[in-house]
């Protein structure tokens, strides 16, 4: 069985608000009490119809004040991975670059998608395509997109990339099939023509024989025709855990396995531990395939969430959000250098995956906590867009 890395997305907590649960309890209490008082007063029912009648009115400025003030902010993952540097004063934004996220789907009522541009959507759980909606109780593929696309209360890492989108996860953001996500990778770029596919999902590898489930096939051959393919490490660190190894299918050679990190460039505790093998017993992992290859904020990520909502953002934590960081940096260098990296169809291979890895591995800031080369949590150290993309400029000027 497959999951979304992320399954909880709970909303904001009374701290976001900068008040205890005590204090928010109170407040909860308190309006709960004056709803329930009758006034013994005649005049008392008028002037409460006249406060309500007046809340009603005033209550969509209300709303936006509150939205704008209350909510927090996530501005420091993508200024600290320079990914704002890349998009702000560069100016590039994903134009022409082909996305495609596999997920629970898009709340695409969501204002901050309102500019978005969505080329492809699919459902593979229940198959009515010709409704777009997010069928996770937490909105988890919604969450996903915002960090990529969303304009409004904030702006995701390529606001202008030709999103796809394949609901393969269902209301709990699973699936029991595997076979479901296989298909949807396959269609992300065999019909979609995707450039990255962008996978916040995952399960635990079999020690037994790691590379031989669907999904895990799937990527590979998206891989072998030239695609770019991002997946959550996984949330299954920290102390007590037995899995030995990045999820699936981010244990594959060429996908670039993604770990989290917080606001200060910790490790979050339940960042997967990547193998030094390929399975037990299996050969030597070398560089630059080692797992995981980089860490991204991950930590109280706060994104797009249920339209319906009041404050529609909610605030998340783990690898999943982590991936889209990257898969965002990655967006806006093909922008810059797509023409020279996205070779699908009859002349694809893997030596542009490669090349990309490589300049990944090689400008990757690097924590003093993880010492020289490459770290099981860290990877080869925190995502940095701007030097990633110099990287790869140098790497495809050697090569020319």
């Amino acid at each position: 069985m497959l999951t979304a890395i992320d399954p909880d997305a709970p909303g904001y907590s009374p701290e976001a608000y900068g008040a205890s649960a005590r204090e928010a309890d109170a407040w909860r209490q308190a309006t709960s009490e004056t709803l329930r008082r009758t006034h013994p007063r005649p005049w008392g029912a008028f002037i409460a119809i006249t406060f309500i009648a007046a809340l009603l009115i005033v209550y969509p400025n209300l709303v936006a004040f509150f939205a704008d003030a209350l909510t927090p902010d996530s501005d420091w993952a993508y200024e600290d991975t320079n990914i704002q540097a890349l998009r702000d004063d560069i100016g590039l934004s994903g134009s022409g670059v082909r996305v495609c996220i596999v997920d629970t789907g898009i709340d695409f009522t969501h204002s901050d998608f309102s500019e978005t541009r969505l080329i492809g959507y699919k459902d593979f759980i229940g198959g009515d395509d010709s409704t777009i909606q997010d069928r996770g109780h937490d909105r988890h593929g919604t969450m996903m997109a915002g960090i990529l696309v969303a304009r409004g209360q904030f702006t995701g890492a390529a606001p202008d990339v030709d999103l796809i989108i394949a609901a393969a996860l269902d209301a709990e953001g699973t699936t029991r099939s595997e076979s479901v996500v296989a298909q949807a990778i396959h269609w992300c770029w065999a019909e979609m023509e995707a450039h990255i596919i962008s996978l916040s999902l995952g399960g635990d590898p079999d020690p037994e024989n790691p590379l031989g489930s669907e999904t895990a096939d799937a990527v590979n051959q998206a891989l072998d025709n030239g695609v770019f393919v991002i997946a959550a490490a996984g949330n299954s660190g920290g102390a007590g855990t037995r899995v030995t190894d990045v999820s699936v299918p981010a244990n594959v050679e060429g996908v670039i396995a993604v770990g989290a990190i917080d606001e200060f460039g910790d490790l979050w505790n339940r960042t997967a531990t990547g193998s030094a093998t390929e399975g037990a017993g299996g050969d030597a992992r070398v560089a630059p395939h080692q797992k995981p290859e980089v860490t991204a904020p991950g930590v109280g990520i706060i994104s797009t969430s249920d339209s319906d909502l009041a404050v529609p953002y909610s605030s998340s934590t783990g690898t999943s959000d982590a991936t889209v960081f990257v898969t965002g940096a990655l967006a806006l260098i093909l922008e810059r250098h797509g023409d020279a990296l996205t070779r699908q169809g009859i002349d694809a291979d893997r030596s542009d995956v490669d090349l990309v890895k490589q300049a990944l591995a090689d400008s990757s800031r690097k924590s003093a906590l993880q010492g020289e080369g490459h770290h099981p949590r860290f990877g080869y150290g925190t995502l940095d867009a701007l030097a990633w993309e110099r990287a790869v400029a140098d790497a495809i000027a050697t090569r020319e």
